[in-house]
This record gives C-alpha cells, sequence and structure tokens, in this order.
C-alpha cells in the first residue's frame, strides 16, 4: 500500500493535479470571501434571492449547454492532432452556445411573472428572472474557454481563467460594499461581469480561426451521438444536485433559502476539486485504448482522489463552522446541514475516477442519465419528506441520500462492465 501511495504521488496526474488544485483553492477561497461579505451584507432573505439566481443560472448552463462542454473534452482530446476537427468541434459548440444563450434571455425577459411562480413559487423572484438568464449567458461562454484549456491539458491557463473571474469580482464587491452600494440586483450583475471579461481574455488565446471552417455533416452526427446522453444525463444530475435547494424554496421561506445557499457556499470547494481533479482525469481517460491502461490509472488516481477527499473533509469542517458562524447569528441554523453537506461531497469527490472512466473510457454517459433519474427522485422524495419535519437538516439529508446512491451505482455499474471486458 505504502509503495502504490508513493507511486500516485509521483505521477504526471499528481503535477498536474497540484496546478488544478491549487487554482481551485485560490478560486475557493476567492468565492468563500464572497460570498460571505455579500451573506452579511444582504441579509438571509435578499442572499435566499441572489442564492436562487445562482443555483438556477448553474442548472441552465448544463441543460442548455446541450453536452457540448463534455463533447468539448472528448473530442478536443481524441483528436489531438487533427486541429480541423478540433475547429468543427468549437465551432459547432460555440454556435450552440449563441442560440441557445440568445433565446433563453428573450424568453426569460418576457414570460418573467410566470417563470417566477412556477420556478421558485415567489413572485418576489420576478424582477431577477432576466438577470438568471444573463448569467446563464456568461456562464455558457465562461465554460467554452475552461473545457477547451481543460481538454488541451492547458492548466495554467485554465487556473487563470477561474482564479482571475473570482478575483476580480472580489475587489469590484469590497468596492461596492464599502460605498453601501450592494443589493440582490448588484450582487448579480458582479456574477455576470467578471465571467464575461474571463472569456474575452480567453478566446483571445485560443483564437477566432475555428469559425472559418466548415462542420461536416459526419462530424455533426458524431458530437451528436455522444452529447445526447450527456444531455440528458447532465440535465438530470444538475437538477437532482439543486432539488434540495428548490425543495427549501417550496416549502419553507426564502429567508431559509439564504441559509441553506450559504451552507452550500461552504463547502462550494469540494465540487470545484472535483472539476480541478477531473480535468486532469478525462482527458486520459478518453485517450486510452486498453483495459491494462484503464484500471491501472484507475487504481492510482482513486488512492490519490479518496486522500484528498478525506483531508478535504478534515480540513473544511473547521474552517465551514467559522465560516457559518462569522456571517452572522441568522445564518447558524445552516451548520448541521453544512456537515451532512460536506460529508456527501467528500463521498462525491472520492469516487470522481470511477465516473470518469465510465464515462470518457467506457463511453457509457446512458448510465448517468438513468443513475440520475434515480437520484433526483430519492431527493425528491426524501425532501418532500424530511423537509415539513426537520427542516433544513432534511435538506441536508436529502442530498446526502442521493449522492450515496449514485455513489454506490456508479461503482456497482464499474464492476459490470469491468467484468464484461475481461
Amino acid at each position: 500500500m505504502l509503495n502504490k501511495i508513493r507511486y500516485a504521488l509521483t505521477t504526471t496526474t499528481l503535477r498536474q493535479s497540484a496546478i488544478t488544485v491549487f487554482s481551485t483553492v485560490a478560486n475557493g477561497g476567492l468565492a468563500a470571501v464572497f460570498y460571505l461579505l455579500i451573506a452579511r451584507s444582504l441579509g438571509p432573505t435578499q442572499y435566499g434571492m441572489f442564492a436562487l439566481i445562482v443555483a438556477t443560472a448553474a442548472i441552465m448552463t448544463v441543460v442548455f449547454d446541450f453536452g457540448n462542454d463534455r463533447g468539448m473534452v472528448k473530442f478536443i482530446s481524441g483528436f489531438e492532432s487533427q486541429p480541423k476537427k478540433i475547429h468543427q468541434v468549437l465551432k459547432f459548440s460555440f454556435l450552440t452556445k449563441l442560440v441557445s444563450s440568445t433565446s433563453l434571455v428573450i424568453i426569460c425577459t418576457v414570460f418573467s411573472k410566470e417563470l417566477a411562480v412556477i420556478i421558485f413559487n415567489q413572485p418576489l423572484m420576478t424582477p431577477y428572472v432576466p438577470l438568471i438568464a444573463i448569467a446563464f449567458s456568461s456562464q455558457l461562454f465562461f465554460y467554452f474557454v475552461t473545457y477547451y484549456f481543460q481538454a488541451k491539458e492547458q492548466f495554467v491557463w485554465w487556473g487563470l481563467t477561474f482564479v482571475g473571474a473570482n478575483f476580480i469580482r472580489l475587489i469590484l464587491a469590497v468596492i461596492l460594499l464599502s460605498q453601501g452600494r450592494m443589493d440582490t440586483a448588484v450582487a448579480a450583475w458582479l456574477f455576470i461581469l467578471t465571467p464575461i471579461l474571463s472569456f474575452l481574455i480567453g478566446i483571445k488565446k485560443i483564437g477566432l480561426d475555428f469559425l472559418k471552417v466548415s462542420i461536416e455533416k459526419k462530424m455533426i452526427m458524431e458530437i451528436l451521438s455522444f452529447n445526447k446522453w450527456v444531455i440528458g444525463f447532465s440535465t438530470i444530475s444538475t437538477i437532482s444536485s439543486k432539488l434540495d435547494t428548490y425543495l427549501t424554496s417550496y416549502i419553507l421561506k426564502l429567508s431559509d433559502v439564504g441559509v441553506y445557499g450559504l451552507a452550500n457556499q461552504a463547502v462550494i470547494i469540494m465540487p470545484n476539486l472535483v472539476s480541478a481533479l477531473g480535468a486532469v482525469t478525462s482527458p486520459k481517460f478518453s485517450r486510452f485504448d486498453s483495459r491494462e491502461h484503464n484500471q491501472s490509472y484507475l487504481t492510482k488516481s482513486l488512492l490519490f482522489f479518496g486522500l484528498v477527499s478525506l483531508a478535504s473533509v478534515i480540513v473544511l469542517l473547521p474552517i465551514g463552522v467559522g465560516f457559518m458562524v462569522f456571517s452572522g447569528s441568522e445564518y447558524l441554523a445552516g451548520l448541521f446541514p453544512f456537515v451532512i453537506i460536506l460529508l456527501a461531497q467528500g463521498l462525491f469527490l472520492a469516487l470522481t475516477p470511477i465516473r470518469d472512466s465510465i464515462l470518457y473510457y467506457f463511453s457509457k454517459p446512458q448510465f448517468f442519465f438513468w443513475a440520475g433519474l434515480v437520484h433526483g427522485a430519492i431527493t425528491l422524495l426524501s425532501g418532500a419528506l424530511l423537509l415539513p419535519k426537520y427542516g433544513l437538516v432534511g435538506a441536508g439529508l436529502s442530498n446526502l441520500l442521493g449522492q450515496t446512491f449514485l455513489s454506490l451505482a456508479a461503482v456497482i455499474y464499474y464492476l459490470k462492465l469491468s467484468r464484461h471486458e475481461s
């Protein structure tokens, strides 16, 4: 076991992960300070509205990207020495994002009142629905450049893009707070504008030559063949991961949404670590062409991810408690939910390599669609039962139950695929 640990700590994966983890820790720290300052300034009710803006924009970014971000990682990594095909993939993704973002901004502006009631059961959200669509658009193009850097394994640029956006956002927030000019709308615009700036810097690095190529019909069919399942499972898994927040909005008060939203932000570094470490492993799983390579790399990465997950939970527990306490006495009800969410995210982080192997090596995105459906059903049913009785703790427990199922399902399915391959 000690030899395996030493080997895992001397690989290319570790060196690349060091860059992404450092970037993620810096990014998470900057984001945590930003959200803490916003929470203290706005109070639970206004922060609850801001939390719904952020959560909904995140869901829309995954759903209405139509699988293109993961498709970019899959195909750009696979077409490493074929620049024409890479350009076709980039153009397809960019044009899809352009049409999607324009359409959603129009729809959310025209039907803001109806959507505020249907989605949130909160008429107070009406003026913020158009901002959600604009935030979605800024995130959509932000991820265009970050997933490109991930696929090309340009991890320094990947890290600078994330850290730069959060650093600028925090500086602007401090300036506005010092002038007493912070409210829900201003916080939302801060969330919107810095990803746009990062996109503009990133696209200058990438260039726009990809827009000059013609996309072959064969390439479109190949992309759609992979993306169709990614669309399904990304939509289901993302909605499932936010169901606890929306149930809180429907069953409890906006102030409770604010407290629960801050508890989620206290562990935001965990899903960011999943993205950071997955940025290193997913392109490699895409390139493996043998069972031996897949299993060897999976063993090393599982050990590494497990150690990172354990260390993260241990370190974040006291930090998160301090985060909630410093935010103000009105947020203390989120302490126990924070601990539960932290455990759920630790489990999710530890098993990231198994999910990446299923998706990128075995090319089985359909698994995540069906598993995501069950995950969503478990979160929804358990939340509906637990929230009225246990409040925010019930929301946290529904999150943990859903993540536990998803983890067990991934392990069982991976073992099944491995047996059939041998």
